[in-house]
């Protein structure tokens, strides 16, 4: 009887429990996928490389509000560089402080609050941009509690130390381009600018990393790890002996830090900056060395290569995973493409002096790194230097063609799943336009050369990068580095043309339309493909320029067709550049935006 009431007691209680167990275990699991959440969210990195923020409001402080544009919106005075400088450089100057505020909010969206920034964050180092850029990244930090780790560029600083700046090319309100400069400049001295305001002036290394000391450039109360290659924080003491032919030496600062912001995750940022003190200038003056890299980097600043080796074999005793990244690429960024492109524009072309160095990519996958992260290309560009080395990610620009930015997400096993993304729509692009058109005007008034004002009817910000990229390519591109006969040719030529030249057949209502449009096309197509890899819109030529490619594989042109051609010379540089075009697209096609890899292998 006893043990029947016992079994009864049992039975009646069970239900109880089991529910009580179950309503318990259903309130810690929200807080153990909440906590996991979050260490997922620690062991995401976002990368944003080459912002080059000019902030046309802050630039403006102290300018004359008279001479100057109005922001169309708030009617506040703003310092913008003009379309016209805009469409002859590699970048956009003005947009990037909305954009970096676009991008920096699809971060935070993601729950991502560890932000890297690879160099060239500001325009040339002034302290208008500096400081507005250490005001956003306070203000993301408070709003989202990001975590910001910078490393310089070569415009951040252009030289070690201060020494006046400014532009010649500034707006007006009128359209017109003015000169704004620092009081030390010559132009102000001379009273060649409208005006001078310390503003604009370039900072050196000690004013730019003591502005940002909260972001990378000084250890943060929360990191768990803070080092530096010379064994302190201390910003005066970071600096490694130089010495010029004359023996006149000085102490040449590196801001190269390794921080871990959360437990096992190492971040080496490697201040790769090289500046050679000229001869005979008693140190005063330096040669900037950007398009060196790490070729230079080598040779000046050898203690760097030899701490991040030993840095990999630390990490491998503790257990860390290490993730590094820095301004300049470690290895070849244009799809071992770069013998074809010298063969057909030469040497000293398309940026080829920015490549490392087989021996440069060697040396640096030798010290065990992994993965590093760079920019300066203004490119997205993925190159492996064997299936367990190196594996060097170009990071894409915010202010070129295809802008974007890159994601590393991190489990504890080490895998690492590497994300590029495209910001396409960004609000307020279009904030300056206005301004944009007003400029224009100007200039056909005053019978100047005026840009393609069809670039103000980008439907998005990455159209309007893309009409950026067509016109640098006009104004920039074919005037300095492609054969004349052939740009002479290719502007005045279908693509239909082009492959008839060539000797070539490509028959089909599928290739009709490909084969009608202008001839230009095929270059834009190629800068596409080699800055922005599978994130080209090509607008549905992969499939032309595969059949192309088979075309040309397997049916090439006899040598009398090519002798029998009006300019046998211009034909041969054309097929060669159509050969590069081809391989270029295919080659860039393979720079996927999603890539993994094993950290610990």
């Amino acid at each position: 009887m006893k043990n029947r009431q016992r079994y009864t007691v049992v039975s009646a209680v069970f239900p109880r429990l089991l529910f009580i167990f179950l309503l318990w275990g259903a309130c810690l699991l929200p807080l153990a996928n909440a906590q996991a959440k979050a260490l997922e969210k620690k062991q995401q990195i976002a990368f944003i490389a080459d912002i080059h923020l000019h902030a046309p409001v802050a630039a403006a402080k102290g300018i004359h509000s008279a001479l100057l544009p109005k922001d169309p919106a708030t009617q506040q005075p703003v310092l913008l560089r003009s379309m016209q400088a805009q469409l002859h450089s590699t970048r956009l100057f003005n947009e990037n402080s909305v954009v970096l505020r676009t991008a920096l909010e699809d971060i935070a969206e993601q729950g991502i609050q560890l932000v890297a920034l690879p160099g060239d964050f500001s325009d040339d180092g002034q302290p208008a941009n500096i400081e507005a850029l250490n005001a956003i990244l306070n203000e993301y930090t408070e709003k989202y509690g990001m975590r910001f780790f910078a490393i310089n560029g070569n415009h951040d600083p252009v030289r070690p130390f201060t020494r006046p700046g400014g532009k010649a090319n500034f707006l007006a309100a009128e359209g017109n381009e003015i000169r704004v400069v620092s009081p030390l400049h010559k132009d102000c001295i001379s009273g060649k600018a409208v005006h001078c305001s310390d503003g604009v002036k370039e900072w050196g290394y000690k004013e730019i990393a003591n502005a940002l000391a909260a972001h990378g450039f000084q250890p943060h109360s929360s990191d768990i790890l803070y080092e530096t290659p010379f064994g302190t924080a201390d910003l005066a003491k970071r600096a490694w002996q130089w010495c010029d032919d004359n023996v006149n030496c000085i102490a040449m600062p590196d801001m190269s830090y390794l921080v871990e912001p959360t437990e096992g995750l190492w971040l080496l940022a490697i201040d790769a900056n090289v500046y050679i003190p000229e001869s005979g200038s008693g140190m005063g003056k330096f040669k900037g060395f950007s398009n060196a890299g790490y070729n230079a980097l080598r040779e000046y600043k050898p203690q760097l290569i030899e701490w991040i080796a030993n840095l990999v074999q630390r990490a491998k005793r503790e257990n860390k995973i290490l993730v590094s990244f820095s301004h300049f690429p470690m290895a070849d960024f244009y799809d071992d493409q770069a013998s074809a492109m010298a063969r057909v524009f030469g040497q000293n072309t398309m940026q080829l002096s920015r490549l490392p160095t087989a021996k440069t990519t060697a040396i640096l996958a030798n010290t065990g790194l992994k993965l590093h992260f760079g920019g300066h290309m203004h490119l997205f560009d993925i190159s492996r230097t064997q299936p367990q080395g190196l594996l060097n990610v170009q990071v894409p620009s915010l202010a070129a063609y295809q802008p974007g930015y890159t994601v590393l997400k991190l489990a504890p096993s080490g895998e690492a799943l590497i994300e590029t993304k495209v910001v396409k729509n960004v609000p307020q692009f279009t904030r300056w336009f206005p301004i944009y058109a007003k400029e224009w005007q100007f200039r056909r008034a005053h019978n100047l050369n005026v840009w393609d004002k069809n670039i103000l009817n980008a439907p998005d910000y990455s159209s309007f990068t893309d009409e950026h990229l067509k016109q640098i390519i006009h104004h920039r591109y074919l005037v300095k580095e492609w054969p004349e006969s052939v740009v002479n040719t290719l502007t005045q030529s279908t693509i239909g043309d082009i492959v008839a030249r060539l000797g070539y057949t490509l028959s089909g209502p599928q290739y009709d339309e490909v084969l009608s449009q202008d001839a230009i096309t095929l270059v834009y197509d190629f800068y596409r493909a080699r800055n922005a890899g599978s994130f080209a819109n090509l607008n549905g030529r992969r499939a032309f320029y595969r059949a192309l490619d088979r075309v040309f594989r397997n049916r090439r042109p006899s040598l009398s067709i090519a002798s029998q051609a009006a300019n046998a010379r211009t034909t041969e540089q054309l097929e060669a550049v159509i050969s590069m075009i081809i391989e270029t697209v295919e080659r860039a096609s393979k720079d996927t935006a999603i890539q993994t890899l094993n950290l610990r292998d």
